[in-house]
């Protein structure tokens, strides 16, 4: 027989699984936000976890619930949504050209996650820290890679092949650039405008370059077989 405590319990609602992930979101924005104060302020390599917890009015243990090291706050890949980036690459029309497939799917579907200040804080700290100047780079390679495994998904590749990691980097390329000069102007322009001018001027490039100049092929050396 039931007890009253047994059957009150099962009687009690599941839990709010939208108001749990609220709530980690919630805290883990509040994180973001007191390390880049606090990297504003004093400079990354001089500020701590312990000053980060503290600004966000979480325990130490909290903070690392959420970021295994103070350098993720900036650098996660959560914090640049990289799985939406890759579904959203997969999601464009077959028939689109890749170039056009990244333009699009970062356009529409990617830039609209992120905030642009955050963006604006997150490389303003990087560019003041020769470490994370070089983690950066690290962040690059996951970027390519899940550029170049969503291309590759939507070839019907297993893995990504040359041409794959090729457009990805070009991809990563027009990114940075953009980045770099809209954080060079202080942040006064749209993030958007300045990544879709970046991708206009790629393809602007491209398309007026000659196709013999771009022809670079030493004589003597045969061409590899074409992949897929």
């Amino acid at each position: 027989m039931q007890t009253l405590t047994q059957v009150a319990r099962e009687q009690e609602p599941a839990p709010d699984n939208g108001l749990r992930s609220r709530k980690k979101s919630k805290t883990r924005l509040a994180i973001e936000n007191a390390a880049l104060e606090l990297f504003a302020e004093k400079g990354y390599e001089q500020t701590t976890v312990d000053e980060i917890a503290e600004r966000a009015e979480v325990s130490k243990a909290t903070f690392f619930r959420y970021f295994n090291a103070k350098a993720d706050v900036i650098f996660s890949p959560e914090t640049y949504h990289l799985e939406a980036l890759h579904r959203a690459i997969v999601g464009r029309p077959a028939a689109e050209n890749e170039l056009a497939a990244i333009h699009q799917a970062v356009l529409r579907e990617w830039v609209p996650l992120l905030d642009s200040q955050r963006v604006a804080r997150q490389g303003r700290a990087a560019a003041t820290s020769p470490l994370l100047r070089g983690l950066s780079l690290d962040l690059g390679q996951q970027w390519q890679s899940v550029i170049a495994g969503a291309l590759a998904r939507r070839r019907g590749l297993e893995m990504p092949n040359q041409r794959c990691w090729l457009i990805a980097a070009m991809s990563f390329a027009v990114f940075s650039n953009a980045s770099r000069y809209w954080l060079s102007e202080d942040c006064t322009g749209d993030l958007a405008r300045a990544i879709d001018d970046a991708f206009e001027l790629q393809f602007e490039i491209c398309s007026k370059t000659p196709l013999p100049a771009l022809r670079t092929r030493q004589p003597g050396l045969r061409p590899r077989p074409r992949t897929k």
